[in-house]
Formats: C-alpha cells, sequence, structure tokens
C-alpha cells in the first residue's frame, strides 16, 4: 500500500512539474502546421488529473481546429485511483519512458510520466465527414501527430 501510495506521489508530482503555463506545440508535416496547446490543467478531489486541448491545422487558407477536455485514463482499485501507465517500445523492442494516457471527446493523447512536457502524441480516429475538412491528407486510420520540444 505504501509503495502504491509512493508511486502514485510520485506520478502527481512528476505531471505537476510537467505541465507550467501553457504549453504550445508545433510541427509541420508536408506543407501543414500542425498546432498543440495544453491549458487549464487541473487535478480532481480523486487524484485525477486532465487539461484542455486545443489542436489546428494550417495550410495555406485551409484552418481545421479540435478542441476539448481530456482526463487521464485510470482504474479504481479498493477505493484508490491508479492512473494507467504505459512502457512504449522503440522499433527495435527497447523500452522508451513510461507514459500517461488521456482520453478526450474526439482524440487520444499521451504525456511523459514523468519530468518535464517535451513530447505529446495525438492521435484522432477522424470519421469521414471530419477528415474531409482536415488541412492534412492522412489515411484512412484518421490522424496521428507527435509533437517534440
Amino acid at each position: 500500500m505504501r509503495t502504491t501510495l509512493l508511486c502514485t506521489l510520485l506520478l502527481y508530482v512528476g505531471l505537476a512539474q510537467a505541465v507550467e503555463g501553457t504549453p504550445t506545440f508545433m510541427t509541420k508535416i508536408a506543407g501543414v502546421e500542425h498546432t498543440l496547446r495544453i491549458e487549464r490543467w487541473k487535478t480532481d478531489a480523486n487524484g485525477v488529473p486532465s487539461f484542455d486541448y486545443v489542436y489546428e491545422q494550417h495550410a495555406g487558407a485551409c484552418r481545421f481546429r479540435l478542441a476539448g477536455h481530456a482526463v487521464a485514463v485510470y482504474d479504481e482499485v479498493g477505493g484508490k485511483v491508479e492512473l494507467a501507465v504505459f512502457n512504449p517500445q522503440d522499433a527495435k523492442g527497447r523500452e522508451l519512458p513510461p507514459v500517461v494516457g488521456y482520453e478526450g471527446d474526439d482524440v487520444a493523447l499521451t504525456l511523459p510520466y514523468k519530468g518535464p512536457l517535451h513530447k505529446v502524441s495525438l492521435r484522432s480516429p477522424m470519421p469521414p465527414g471530419l477528415r474531409k475538412q482536415a488541412c492534412a491528407k492522412g489515411d484512412d486510420e484518421g490522424l496521428t501527430v507527435d509533437f517534440h520540444k
């Protein structure tokens, strides 16, 4: 129990350090500028972190925007909240630093588990009607953008 509490505290300390101010990420892919802002970071009474996000695409006269609220993926175990922490691997199977998943209405995001907010991944299924409005012409799977600072 003390180990779980300690891990939970470390997670919150790491996440609190990760989101100061209004982090903005930008990348350009195939002539389309992608921007992601993370705003209004908070943790509820149960210890579940969440934030608002604004994702935009710009290419010439085209403008596309997704905005919403994302909440950390979690389970309640024995009356305590446990956030879902994932250990991704690189192409060679080496373990990468752990990330925390967040879900919103239209997107799924991953942020670092500890340390500064230097990488965010954004995924969206993008139904056909919404995909037609987007500036970036992705595949049939939807939108996938990785941001790095």
